[in-house]
């Protein structure tokens, strides 16, 4: 109980200041109190305000100086006023509710990306939660799904999840439920897409989501991300994007936050440009040093399609994914998906449901984390134990993956198909950008199914490659 009530403290102390940014009550350059002074002030433990201070400053809302103190960035705060107006909008209307042999793979070591750790899948709550819909379940559950959007209870309940985890207040009204995220995307390609028009994308990105989006036969614009995530500045002016994709909340892969500046930059250039954004939202609910960053859609619920998947925070065989679409575009992708397959499976649906709201899947993902959190710890300190000084590690802040970078070193395709032959998967950086030769001293490396014993014996072996 305690360490909720510190948690709900934290969040309303980092809702406090980030609001009177937003507003430029708070105006750029204003110097904060130190954290000694805000948590006498307010009552608070000093490593309370520390921890806001580093989420905001993470976000791109504040920044240190050594020595002399933390002050607030310049984030455009003429830009600001429509966004906290829609927020607020949001707010008035929350209480309305409308392969190889499997043991080929036992025996690999597989560094892949973004993948969740199998063997602690919580199959037993799951089974007692399915058998409970099995019990009540009426036969007239049995037949076509009504609601093409997917069930009404599993919709509410995304939205209560959200709304604890991230903060991000919605109505089920507005949620699709879809066949994992990759449906989602599927669906929106066949929506916003065709031969004449254009999108820009992250890159590097997931190969998977830059293939949907080529199929189309649309022009993919690719734009580079560094440190604060996407470069928005280098969105094309020449060429006018039907969309823009983004994983701002931890950019894939490089681990980056999209800032606030650079947010609202976004959100200027998709109004006066007409294009929508599709959110990626897939794994920030593991971060490993204060809270979940605020969604994108938080700040303008019209232009955003926000896309989540419970493929991370459970297991990738559930094949359920959603998105929350503007208002204008609900009709339209319900009816896209009426041709793509009807409608999604009822009964996954309705288990998962009721495994939400009898809160395992908040246990779980608690407890994912701290498991998470051990094997990102080995894997950084194996690295470094191995490698020394050759090798930076960035992009660690959240998820399930992180960047090892070796100066002077390729960890290229090549040394991959090598160290396959030795059970062993590695992935190259390159092999998810669009434009070629740019990181090829980077990997990109998962330790969410990969337990500490496996990590050791798998660097061990890199060690002899790189």
């Amino acid at each position: 109980m305690h360490s909720e009530q510190n948690e709900t403290k934290t969040r309303q102390v980092y809702s406090w200041i980030r609001e009177r940014i937003m507003q430029g009550i708070y105006k750029a350059g204003t110097s904060l109190p130190s954290t000694r002074e805000l948590a006498k002030e307010l009552g608070a433990s000093r490593a309370l305000i520390v921890e806001v201070y580093e989420q905001l400053i993470a976000e791109g809302f504040l920044e240190g100086k050594q020595g002399a103190g933390t002050f607030v960035k310049d984030i455009g705060a003429m830009r600001t006023m429509q966004t906290i107006q829609l927020h607020s909008e949001g707010k008035l209307n929350e209480h309305k509710h409308v392969a190889p042999a499997r043991e080929d793979r036992l025996d690999e070591i597989d560094f892949r990306p973004s993948f969740p750790a199998l063997e602690y899948a919580p199959l037993q709550k799951w089974k007692r939660a399915e058998l409970d819909v099995y019990h009540d379940l009426p036969a007239s559950m049995l037949g076509y799904q009504e609601d093409l959007a997917g069930d009404i209870g599993l919709r509410q309940a995304i939205c209560d999840h959200l709304l604890h985890i991230k903060g991000l207040h919605c109505l089920p009204e507005q949620i699709i439920i879809t066949a994992g995220a990759t449906q989602a995307f599927s669906i929106l390609s066949r929506l916003l897409l065709t031969p004449d028009k254009a999108i820009a994308i992250e890159d590097p990105t997931a190969t998977f989501i830059h293939n949907i989006f080529a199929k189309t036969k649309a022009q993919v614009i690719p734009v580079p991300v560094d440190q604060d995530g996407l470069c928005v500045e280098q969105l094309p002016t020449d060429v006018t994007p039907q969309c823009i994709f983004v994983t701002p909340s931890h950019q894939f892969p490089f681990g980056s936050i999209l800032s606030i500046s650079r947010r609202l930059q976004l959100l200027d250039y998709a109004r006066s440009t007409g294009a929508y954004i599709i959110e990626d939202d897939y794994d920030s609910e593991f971060r490993y040093g204060g809270m979940p960053v605020h969604t994108l859609r938080e700040l303008d619920s019209e232009r955003v399609v926000y896309v989540g998947t419970f493929s991370k925070n459970l297991f990738p065989a559930l094949r359920i994914g959603y998105m929350i679409a503007p208002q204008q575009l609900i009709e339209p992708i319900i009816q896209l998906k009426r041709t793509a397959d009807m409608h999604g499976a009822t009964l996954p649906q309705l288990t998962l449901a009721r495994f939400m709201n009898e809160g395992h899947l908040k246990r779980h993902i608690l407890r994912m984390k701290r498991i998470y959190h051990k094997r990102r710890t080995h894997l950084i300190q194996t690295l470094k134990n191995t490698f020394g000084d050759k090798v930076q590690i960035t992009g660690d802040a959240a998820g399930l993956h992180l960047i090892a970078t070796w100066s002077g070193h390729h960890a290229n395709l090549l040394t991959a198909m090598e160290l396959e032959q030795h059970r062993i998967k590695i992935y190259p950086a390159e092999r998810y950008t669009i434009r070629k030769d740019q990181y090829n001293n980077s990997l990109i490396m998962g330790f969410g199914n990969v337990n500490e014993a496996k990590m050791s014996e798998g660097i061990q072996t890199l060690a002899s490659f790189i």
